[in-house]
């Protein structure tokens, strides 16, 4: 959702009579499906993480099964219907199962344009039909991953995965540590820790950890949606007298961002991104197998980063990155390497050059 937000921004930016509509496709579906989507996803995730990696990594090659082909007959139904209700010109995936559907849609009618955007840094075969009209992806390598998997190199962009334009633009990070922190004029630095939407109990965990360490910074703790988590994590710092700010969703990451000087966070392709944008040393704990291991180790080639085995091992780097200079010198340095600048507007631009 937050790729096809940016999408919709960078449209805007270049084109803003033009009118987009954001659909929550697997909801769109089926409330049904978009549970089932959900729910295997994390069970599978909690139960055995080694065997997700495995089914992730097999996937590609697999045979679709009859309960996949269902649930991707009932989406077509319901993109058909939403094209025919809305007069749509250019249909925009940025999910594995949404490109699944438009990739069979594309196969009924060639003549509507259609792209994929793709939100991790080695994409997987299941979420890029071969028959689309246009590929946004992270990089160049990403960009050779698609071309072996048979898409013609001249419909593929490497153009970053797209987001929010506002961390394009310059931001002043006082405001963050006085109104979003509540930071006294110290200047001891800002900690972001970010668990994923989900939060959870690896997010307890990694902050239990630095929570020891924070008198010698501020902690920055994103919880997500995960208000029980977000409870028991302030419960824990009040007890043991630490002093760190715990929110909620929030719409000024890019202002917490610029202020802070380590990002700790699961490796997820748009917080990746969104770092690289704002030049934030990485510290990329737990990956899941399979995509978020895949931009951990895209991160960690860039040097902007570094991924860690076992949770000890965070606090050390942490700490390495926020007391040398030229440690953390050399992955902002990285960071601004391997940005790719205005990645929602060259989406936009090359999605509003396909339309007829």
């Amino acid at each position: 959702m937050r790729a096809s937000a940016a999408v919709v921004r960078g449209v805007t930016l270049l084109d803003p009579e033009r009118t987009c509509s954001i659909v929550d496709f697997p909801h769109e579906v089926s409330p049904g499906i978009e549970r089932l989507l959900r729910d295997a996803y994390l069970e599978s995730l909690k139960l055995w993480p080694t065997a997700y990696g495995r089914l992730y990594q097999s996937s590609g090659t697999a045979q679709p099964g009859s309960y996949v082909n269902y649930i991707r007959t009932a989406g077509l139904r319901t993109l058909e219907r939403l094209v025919s209700s809305t007069g749509a010109q250019a249909l925009v995936a940025p999910h594995f199962y949404g490109a699944g559907v438009l990739g069979a849609y594309k196969e009924q009618n060639p003549e509507k344009f259609s792209a994929v955007v793709l939100t991790d840094y080695v994409p997987h075969p299941i979420g890029v039909p071969l028959n689309l009209d246009l590929y946004i992806v992270a990089d160049d390598a990403a960009a050779e991953v698609v071309a072996k998997l048979g898409v013609p190199e001249e419909r593929i962009h490497p153009t970053g995965i797209p987001i929010d334009p506002i961390f394009e633009e310059p931001v002043d990070p006082g405001p963050a540590r006085k109104e979003i922190l509540n930071l006294d004029d110290d200047d001891l630095p800002v900690v972001l820790v970010m668990g994923g939407g989900l939060g959870g109990g690896e997010l307890e965990e990694v902050v239990s950890l630095l929570l020891g360490a924070s008198e010698a910074m501020h902690l920055a703790v994103l919880c997500g949606s995960n208000e029980r988590s977000r409870t028991r994590l302030e419960s824990l710092a009040e007890r043991g007298g630490h002093e760190a700010t715990f929110l909620a969703f929030t719409n000024r990451v890019r202002e917490l961002m610029a202020a802070g000087s380590v990002l700790v966070t699961k490796p997820g392709g748009m917080s990746c991104t969104e770092a690289l944008a704002s030049r934030l040393p990485q510290v990329l704990y737990h990956p899941i197998p399979g995509q978020e291991e895949d931009n951990a180790a895209a991160i960690v080639r860039y040097g902007a980063g570094v991924m860690v085995r076992e949770t000890p091992q965070i606090l050390g780097q942490t700490l390495k990155i926020l007391t040398s200079a030229d440690h953390r010198r050399t992955m902002v340095e990285a960071a601004n390497a391997a940005h790719r600048p205005h990645s929602a507007r060259s989406a936009a631009s090359l999605i509003l050059a396909g339309l007829p």
